[in-house]
């Protein structure tokens, strides 16, 4: 489902109190080079695989597949999910290279983004928002992750996260955010995400991004999706 972007004032209730925080998990660094951004995102794991789910790769990880091992990522730059199998998986600044193994396509990741027009009279081209792919029937969303992009990290110190229209809850500072899904009367039941990020100068009000998750269409416990 496609919205349009919206700019807003600071709704009253996100200026003040009130509002509870939310459980924030900032998903763990991988070692690496501390001067490029990360690569892709860790989502699943075989056994004996020595990273952790939802770490992220940076440029000078390696990692050892074995002859059976495999993980899954949510490539960055190509914003897809991919699953690699065995062999060795060296990680640099331009993505990464699998040697010995194979990788495929899963779907394509859940990507957020916003394109404004540049003059006064072309209105916002909105939101894309790709939730496509394998449907598994034991695997339903349970949980949400968000992950921003550098950008938006350097311009917004805080978001609110509202489901289906319900309280926001607040992060207080643009990290990974992982958060349980609302209660819900079936598992397969779509949910309404809403996100209210303010920025870093006062005056500067929120900006809205609002899209849909579908459990049956996201293929893992935990939607992961990029907000740039």
């Amino acid at each position: 489902m496609i919205h349009s972007l919206k700019r807003h004032r600071v709704p009253r209730s996100l200026q003040f109190g009130g509002v509870a925080a939310a459980l924030a998990m900032g998903a763990a660094l991988m070692p690496g080079s501390a001067l490029a951004g990360p690569i892709a995102l860790v989502l699943d794991k075989s056994e004996n695989i020595d990273v952790s789910a939802f770490a992220e790769l940076m440029p000078g990880d390696v990692v050892d597949l074995g002859s059976s091992g495999h993980i899954d990522l949510l490539d960055y730059a190509a914003c897809q999910e991919v699953r690699v199998k065995s062999g060795v998986l060296s990680v640099s600044s331009s993505g990464f290279e699998l040697e010995g193994g194979e990788q495929e396509v899963l779907r394509d990741g859940n990507c957020l983004q916003a394109e404004s027009g540049s003059a006064s009279q072309e209105a916002d081209k909105g939101l894309t928002v790709t939730l496509r792919g394998l449907t598994l029937d034991n695997k339903k969303a349970a949980s949400l992750m968000l992950r921003f992009d550098d950008k938006l990290r350097e311009e917004y110190d805080t978001v609110f996260v509202s489901f289906e229209g319900g309280e926001p809850k607040r992060f207080d500072v643009l990290d990974n955010i992982l958060t349980d899904m609302p209660e819900r009367e079936t598992e397969d039941e779509a949910v309404d995400v809403e996100l209210f990020l303010q920025g870093k100068a006062p005056d500067y009000g929120v900006v809205m991004r609002k899209f849909t998750i579908d459990p049956d269409q996201v293929g893992r416990k935990t939607a992961v999706v990029i907000v740039k």
